[in-house]
């Protein structure tokens, strides 16, 4: 019998999912995620020796969200309206969207493929035509 554990197998589904440039932005999205069960990974960027410089009220800061790639739609329409985010470009986002509307147009429209009724014969009535 072999064995189901396979030690060279890596499993990363993890992609960045947005930068975040402020604290409030920042918590607002933790809280959003978190309620929502949404796992993540915040990365956090050195700032440079300008942005130190400048930032003299502490509240700007530089992080990226890691997500999994399963969780995209649900994070993006959860982080819509939070100000201080700018999204990263997934490729893959547009097509699971474009399917997504595809599927939701169809639900609307109908397909045309609605199940038929089901007819269930007594079996007196089939042995008496097999009969005649």
């Amino acid at each position: 019998m072999s064995s189901i554990i396979q030690n060279n197998q890596v499993f990363n589904n993890e992609i960045p999912f947005c930068r975040v440039y402020s604290i409030e932005s920042k918590k607002q999205l933790e809280e959003r995620f978190l309620a929502h069960r949404i796992s993540y990974f915040i990365e956090w960027q050195d700032k440079s020796f300008i942005q130190r410089l400048f930032d003299r009220s502490g509240s700007k800061i530089v992080c990226t969200f890691r997500i999994n790639k399963g969780d995209i739609l649900k994070a993006r329409e959860l982080s819509q309206g939070i100000e201080g985010i700018k999204y990263k470009d997934n490729g893959e986002i547009k097509n699971t969207e474009r399917i997504r509307r595809r599927s939701e147009a169809v639900k609307e429209e109908g397909t045309g493929l609605e199940m038929p009724e089901l007819r269930f014969e007594n079996k007196a009535e089939s042995l008496d035509r097999e009969e005649e």
